[in-house]
């Protein structure tokens, strides 16, 4: 974790601590494919620092309904957690990334919640953007190597869960090359005509092409020529110069 994320996560314990989860019963789901009576339990009592992340990805399964009450307050007890967890590249979801923060797009957090709430959600956003364009861990794939991490599944996670796509946009934009540049290039493989694709953003059609059209602007072109010529990693080389032919 940076020492960014380290400190937002920090600000978001100390800012959503009033906030508990109302016992002796989660508002889950207790079917047969969600979460049992007993896992319920187990996370109320586990102190919320301490809870593992696959523990917790069975509320993120299991936790269905939405209202304005007592579920807001469940879900803002839990959000430091989320944050601290998705910081440390563990997600508490078992889908993955992707979309790990979806109950926030149902929230309405940014007209219904306090301003320093609506603060933290912001900033937590941005440094783990600019965290994440930090990582150049590579994988080699049938087809040659890409990166390890894919910001297609970091801005579908900021936009499903209502973030504010325009400003991690412009933090990108304004974040150092070569890293910046690496994953404006890496990104240019998901995207078909002018728009990123993704199953979850489906329903997310303008920030699916919004993202598309970032990273093709003929400025990025420019990006990428110049990052090609400071890496010296040919692996890295290679994903700059295919995203130029496209």
């Amino acid at each position: 974790m940076t020492p960014a994320l380290k400190r937002i996560v920090e600000d978001a314990y100390r800012v959503f601590a009033t906030y508990q989860p109302a016992a002796p019963m989660l508002a889950t789901c207790h079917c047969n494919v969600c979460m049992t009576e007993d896992t319920d339990r187990h996370l109320i009592e586990t102190p919320l620092r301490e809870i593992p992340s696959r523990l917790l990805a069975e509320y993120t399964s299991s936790a269905h309904d939405w209202d304005d009450g007592p579920v807001a307050r469940e879900m803002r007890y839990f959000l430091p957690r989320y944050f601290e967890l998705i910081a440390d590249h563990d997600p508490p979801d078992n889908l993955g990334l992707d979309i790990c923060l979806r109950r926030l797009g149902r929230a309405g957090w940014r007209a219904k919640w306090p301003s320093e709430e609506q603060r933290v959600i912001d900033h937590f956003f941005d440094a783990f953007l600019v965290a994440s364009l930090s990582r150049l861990d590579l994988v080699q794939w049938p087809v040659g190597w890409r990166l390890e991490l894919d910001m297609a599944d970091v801005l579908t996670l900021i936009v499903t869960a209502d973030g504010d796509l325009d400003r991690v946009l412009a933090v990108w934009d304004g974040a150092a090359d070569p890293a910046a540049a690496i994953h404006m290039a890496a990104l240019r493989g998901e995207v078909y005509g002018t728009r990123l694709h993704s199953e979850y953003l489906a329903d997310h059609e303008a920030a699916a092409d919004k993202i598309g059209a970032f990273v093709m602007r003929p400025e990025v072109d420019r990006r990428i020529e110049m990052a090609f010529f400071t890496v010296v990693d040919s692996r890295l080389q290679q994903i700059l110069s295919d995203a130029m032919a496209r």
